[in-house]
């Protein structure tokens, strides 16, 4: 165990990177990323709290109270101070929703994601990250079954949250994802719709792209196998 997780316990050691990672979670996503009951959940969170790494429990509109990390935990993670942070409302909406989509692929462990937060850090522009995550490792069915003719798939996942449809926007959003994603390295976009735009807006919108990367859009319920629709990814119009 590092110096960043000393004295932590494996689950609490667990607790704190996805909380540092994702900025905050609630408590109920906390235990669905600990594959824990909901209870352990609230005790880990009152013991990082015990270390003087996290708050009290907040609430952020209705719905379970969230677990925000301290200064502390967030230098104690990273090695070095960042700013003060508190969530917001309208953030709550996005952060539930990545966090969530990281849950349903499988990608919990250390090495498997890296966020927007570790990301931007290394970003000397100030937007924004326009993804969610790279996901380096996988176990989800889906995202392993869409990916199969990519080599060794890198994923940059995008939740998508917006309330209203906007094709203008989606193009843009879809546009700077890609750019970034390919700067990154990445080889595959994930698109998960949890808002207005659909995956068949999305593939519509994506035909304006031009990238050698290639794009998959799903639903939550696709990406868990609720619902057994399932739509090969798609190759962007090659780049020039």
């Amino acid at each position: 165990m590092n110096a960043r997780n000393a004295h932590l316990t494996p689950r609490q050691a667990r607790a704190l990177a996805g909380l540092v990672q994702h900025r905050a979670m609630p408590v109920d996503v906390l235990a669905d990323f600990l594959g824990c009951g909901l209870s352990h959940a609230y005790e880990t969170a009152a013991a990082l709290r015990g270390h003087g790494l996290a708050r009290e429990l907040t609430a952020l509109g209705s719905g379970p109270k969230w677990v925000i990390p301290t200064r502390q935990a967030v230098t104690r993670y990273f090695g070095r101070s960042l700013p003060e942070w508190t969530p917001s409302p309208l953030w709550s909406v996005r952060g539930r929703a990545s966090a969530q989509a990281r849950v349903i692929l499988g990608a919990t462990g250390f090495d498997d994601w890296t966020s927007e937060r570790e990301l931007s850090l290394e970003r000397t522009e100030r937007s924004a990250y326009p993804y969610d995550g790279l996901m380096a490792r996988t176990s989800n069915p889906f995202a392993l079954r869409t990916a199969r003719g990519v080599a060794s798939p890198v994923w940059a996942v995008r939740t998508d949250v917006a309330r209203t449809s906007n094709p203008r926007q989606l193009v843009a959003s879809l546009h700077t994802a890609v750019a970034q994603a390919e700067n990154d390295g990445c080889t595959v976009v994930l698109w998960v719709c949890t808002g207005a735009h659909r995956p068949e807006t999305v593939y519509a919108a994506a035909r304006t792209i031009h990238s050698d990367l290639a794009l998959t859009a799903a639903t939550p319920d696709e990406i868990t196998g609720r619902y057994k629709r399932i739509r090969a990814v798609q190759s962007l119009p090659k780049g020039a």
